[in-house]
């Protein structure tokens, strides 16, 4: 589900901060019994009726009494198997979403579109939290009142075309919370970002956009590329490093804490609960690792992470071989220390 109209204003950044979930209600916080999760794997060819599924099951668990939010999440890119994930205020509306004819209906179209002999479709304890490597566009969305079954139905036919694209994983649709949330949250997640740029910038969305009534919402939007992006933010010349040298970074940064961990800190903990001296072991490399260490890396590898355009070429190749040098160097180390 997505949402925007011609009166709507769009802004990119880029985010760390993982989207609201499993809050709602006074409390502010779902019960673990208000969620559940139906795993399908679909057989071969199912993937256009699939598209066309999920919007109507969006349009359906939205307009239920009691609804939260609704995540699709796929394995992997083009992958067969899905997860979909139903929250709602209470465990009771839980039940009635459960109970109703509509979602009976909805399953039994899913059961026709599953792999012959597979799993049956079984309702199962939902995740706190789906987190995996992909592109996310973050959308919020102010309905004007009156206008809330216009925007899901518009909004189905959005979720039915971006489900269609090339490495598309997945969306999480998050209802209003008056006074705290008072706007439509949508996730459309991507494997890559030039798959999410290319659905972004599609004939499709663009022909969905012009047909949005203006009257009827305004929206905003942001993309969360990865969970390291707080580490590389966007400046006004460069754009944050690609996710395969910010992950190289890390790496780089964590190894040592790591081996470091093992050879004199582990001694250490042995008497302990493996909970408790795994916990103490990932606090301090997270500590170390946040900061100061980091940020001495960056600061250190800059000329390679944002490379000029004019001389991208040269530094990639040099800033290649410096991280294989750098790796190299650490392995080494520890080889013999131990």
């Amino acid at each position: 589900m997505q949402s925007t109209s011609q009166t709507g204003s769009t802004s990119r950044s880029h985010a760390t901060a993982q989207p609201e979930q499993g809050q709602c209600g006074a409390s502010g916080v779902l019960d673990a019994a208000s969620a559940v999760a139906t795993k399908v794997r679909l057989a071969a060819g199912a993937g256009e009726a699939f598209a066309d599924w999920q919007s109507a099951l969006v349009r359906a668990a939205s307009e239920a009494p009691g609804f939260a939010s609704l995540e699709l999440i796929a394995t992997y890119a083009g992958s067969a198997e899905w997860q979909i994930v139903q929250r709602f205020d209470t465990a009771e509306a839980l039940r009635r979403w459960q109970a109703t004819e509509e979602r009976a209906r909805l399953l039994e179209t899913l059961g026709h579109l599953a792999e012959p002999g597979g799993q049956a479709l079984v309702d199962e304890a939902a995740p706190d939290f789906h987190a995996a490597s992909f592109v996310t566009e973050i959308v919020t969305t102010t309905v004007d009142p009156g206008k809330e079954a216009a925007f899901r139905a518009w909004a189905e036919a959005m979720q039915a075309q971006q489900a269609r694209f090339p490495g598309y994983m997945g969306t999480l649709v998050q209802a209003p919370v008056p006074a705290r949330r008072p706007s439509w949250t949508t996730l459309v997640r991507f494997a890559m970002p030039e798959q999410l740029d290319a659905w972004l910038a599609s004939e499709e969305r663009a022909r969905l956009l012009a047909s949005a009534d203006p009257a009827m919402s305004t929206w905003k939007s942001r993309r969360m590329d990865n969970a390291f992006a707080g580490w590389f933010p966007e400046t006004e010349d460069r754009a944050s490093p690609p996710a395969w040298k910010q992950t190289a970074l890390v790496l780089l940064v964590l190894f040592p804490v790591v081996m470091l961990e093992i050879r004199f800190l582990s001694p250490h903990l042995a008497g302990l609960n493996l909970a408790v001296a795994t916990f103490i072991g990932n606090a301090i490399s997270v500590s170390l690792v946040s900061w100061p260490l980091m940020a001495i890396a960056i600061r250190c590898l800059n000329w390679w992470l944002r490379p000029a355009p004019a001389r991208r070429r040269r530094v990639e190749l040099l800033g290649a071989a410096t991280m294989a040098a750098l790796y190299g160097l650490e392995i080494l180390a520890f080889t013999l220390l131990w």
